[in-house]
């Protein structure tokens, strides 16, 4: 008999098995590389659980913005760290669907999420700063192609008659429309 597994085991797993260790060894390394030290053999997603070392990243690439982050083992302050730094990630640009979300990141619960926030993280601040090191792939940039109007300062019409038929000698005295009657629709001299 097989065995049944729920949805929500099924997910799990699949989020889980998006989340390799190579990317991660990669992200451990562009953040040792921003901090200038070497933050142990932990994983990645234990260091940053706390929140505090994404708040000094975000410092370092964003100077302006200046998070006051407290190193603290009480949980709400930890998420509170990683709120801040989602935050000062959508200001600069990341889209929504880069984000992770708190528990994400604070549960474990989607690390593959977690680092794909921060390849993004890391293509926004090179965009902001090229002297930013790189994470992955760069930020592509839209290409803008001129708009040629072929009859540029000549007045188009809204319409025309042959977009709505021809409606020239039209009249409900043409018509023979008798209200409060059926409407025949052959024509009867």
């Amino acid at each position: 008999m097989a065995s049944v597994t729920s949805l929500d085991q099924d997910m799990a797993e699949l989020r889980k098995s998006k989340y390799d260790a190579k990317s991660a060894t990669e992200a451990k390394a562009w953040i040792e590389e921003l901090l200038g030290e070497s933050l142990g053999p932990e994983d990645l997603i234990d260091l940053l659980r706390d929140g505090v070392i994404l708040c000094r990243l975000v410092n370092i690439v964003m100077p302006t913005a200046n998070l006051k982050y407290k190193s603290s083992r009480m949980p709400f302050v930890q998420m509170e760290n990683i709120s801040m730094f989602l935050r000062a990630a959508a200001s600069l640009g990341l889209p929504q669907y880069d984000l992770f979300q708190t528990v994400d990141l604070y549960e474990a619960k989607d690390p593959a999420q977690v680092l794909q926030t921060l390849y993004s993280f890391s293509r926004h601040a090179n965009k902001q700063n090229p002297a930013m090191p790189l994470l992955g792939p760069k930020l592509a940039t839209k290409r803008e192609s001129p708009i040629n109007h072929p009859k540029q300062g000549v007045d188009i019409p809204a319409w025309n008659t042959h977009q709505y038929g021809y409606m020239g000698g039209a009249s409900q005295g043409s018509e023979k429309v008798v209200f409060s009657k059926r409407r025949d629709i052959v024509y009867r001299p």
